[in-house]
């Protein structure tokens, strides 16, 4: 698809986010009100004892398969599809909008059951996605199992046009791919999409929530494991588990014309992706992000977990003559990654990552594979700032600026690094892509740029550093501890990995972790 490297809404927390570096953007409730889907006209499933005959309106009388049940919906009107548990071979198409944000179209299972719906030999042969949805407004998604997918281009939910008020919580979509052969190596033309969302329109699909599920075990080829793409604004990805993905975790992205949406409305746009745990996302091919940004705009990616992948977030822009712009990359947890912790700039000539922050984050341990990356890789940014990080590196390397590409207008200040050496005049920063230089001492650094003349170098003083699962909270003895910008003040909205204050005891904590020391 490119290339490589419940629920009630309330749409006034959906507010358009001011286009400026570190605003948190819209986004919705997340509290579940399944009282509020009984006032609406319910149709029930069950495999079982089911019949496509019935009237579906009563668990006596239910339907035999959920697309029957999902026809039986009217349009602009709200209804329930409650679903037995089981396993359901259909390939289903979404045929309705429901009335509003309160009078949603919902399937969802019944009184706990576990509802699978199964790709192999499913009925709708014709049909990639399991689940096609295209320019529907005002539906729920909740609580199914989407599994078994395997053919090309094969999808799990697959949301093409334009639309509004969408929300898909606490479902599990898992072995969906391009093939079963786990080993095999991708060419372009294979491509899987477990989860994908796509604004192909003039008009937006928009005020969308994606929480609390779980993508996972997928062979998803040169595609991502969750994917929103094109005209997509003011959406929230938050609590979702993303894991052993043979290429990105999270992709949000812009400027690519298949999507079908016009040039200047082309990309994913003010949105949150937050506390997701994205682990084990690495490409046989390409360097793969746990969660990247390319082409898109005025995203916050906080309070995440990511280990174990290729990279763990990256911000670029591989389309050439674009920008990724405002992108808040704060209070994450980025460890064990192979190749980098934070990747940020465009690899594309004459584009650039502007106007976009790496603040309070904890890196630790991610150029494993060192031959290529650092804790924190720059390529062609423009007024970037780095600043409040722990960056504690396996090796001694702990920035890299990579030939061939450009920063300008940098800040770094308040960070705390930590190297293998344990000392710091042996700490290095290849300085490579702005002056052609590597300084092989913290010192050194400071004082030919200018950077950093705030920063430390110690040991962050974490309560575990045992791989493969740190505990990467500060102990009470750590120096990072009340040591960020004097000056900080957080955002609306932005807390610490743990949800808590950004800010305790009158000063910023350096780091992911707001200790209450």
């Amino acid at each position: 698809m490119k290339k490589v490297i419940i629920l009630i809404l309330l749409a006034g927390l959906f507010s358009a986010c001011s286009k400026v570096n570190n605003g948190n953007f819209g986004q919705p409730a997340t509290s579940k009100d399944k009282t509020m889907l009984l006032a609406l006209t319910s149709y029930y499933v069950n495999g079982t004892t089911g019949n496509d005959t019935n009237t579906g309106t009563s668990a006596a009388a239910a339907l035999k398969t959920i697309q029957a049940a999902l026809n039986k919906t009217t349009n602009g009107a709200g209804s329930t599809i409650f679903v037995a548990g089981g396993t359901y071979k259909e390939r289903l198409t979404w045929p309705n909008s429901g009335a509003s944000s309160t009078e949603p179209i919902t399937l969802t299972n019944y009184n706990s059951g576990v509802v699978i719906i199964d790709g192999d030999n499913a009925t709708n042969t014709a049909q990639n996605a399991m689940i096609a949805i295209s320019s529907k407004s005002h539906i729920r998604i909740q609580s199914v199992r989407i599994a078994n997918n395997i053919r090309s281009f094969a999808s799990g939910i697959y949301m093409s046009g334009s639309g509004t008020d969408v929300q898909f919580t606490d479902c599990k979509l898992y072995n969906i791919g391009w093939t079963s052969n786990a080993s095999s190596r991708p060419e372009p033309k294979d491509n899987a999409n477990p989860f994908v969302i796509i604004g192909s329109t003039a008009n937006s699909y928009n005020q969308i929530y994606i929480g609390s599920n779980e993508v996972y075990n997928c062979n998803t080829g040169y595609s991502e494991g969750l994917t929103i793409a094109g005209n997509v604004e003011n959406f929230l990805i938050e609590n979702n588990t993303i894991h052993d993905i043979t290429n990105i975790g999270i992709d949000m992205t812009g400027n690519y014309a298949w999507t079908g949406a016009p040039a200047n409305v082309n990309f994913a746009r003010n949105g949150n992706v937050k506390y997701n745990k994205v682990y084990r996302c690495v490409s046989p091919i390409a360097t793969s992000a746990g969660i990247y940004v390319d082409g898109a705009k005025w995203i916050n990616i906080e309070g995440n977990t990511c280990y174990e992948n290729s990279t763990g977030i990256s911000a670029g822009c591989e389309n050439d003559n674009n920008s990724t712009d405002g992108i808040n990359i704060r209070s994450n947890f980025i460890y064990n990654n192979i190749e980098a912790g934070i990747i940020m700039g465009s690899n594309a000539a004459n584009s650039k990552v502007i106007n976009s922050t790496i603040t309070n984050n904890t890196l630790f341990k991610n150029y494993s594979k060192t031959g290529w990356g650092g804790e924190i890789h720059l390529q062609n940014t423009d007024h970037l700032t780095i600043r409040n990080n722990i960056i504690q590196s396996a090796s001694n390397i702990v920035i890299v600026a990579s030939t061939n590409y450009n920063s300008t207008n940098l800040v770094f200040d308040y960070n705390n690094y930590f190297s293998a050496s344990g000392s710091s005049n042996t700490v290095t920063f290849d300085w490579a892509g702005i002056n052609g230089t590597t300084y092989g001492s913290f010192a050194a650094f400071k004082t030919a740029t200018g950077l950093d003349t705030n920063s430390n170098y110690s040991t962050p003083s974490f309560v575990s550093v045992s791989l493969p699962s740190p505990n990467l909270h500060l102990g009470s003895t750590s120096l990072c501890i009340n040591r960020g910008l004097p000056s900080f003040v957080a955002q609306p909205g932005e807390f610490d990995i743990d949800k808590e204050a950004r800010v305790r005891n009158g000063r910023v904590d350096i780091g992911a972790d707001e200790s209450a020391y």
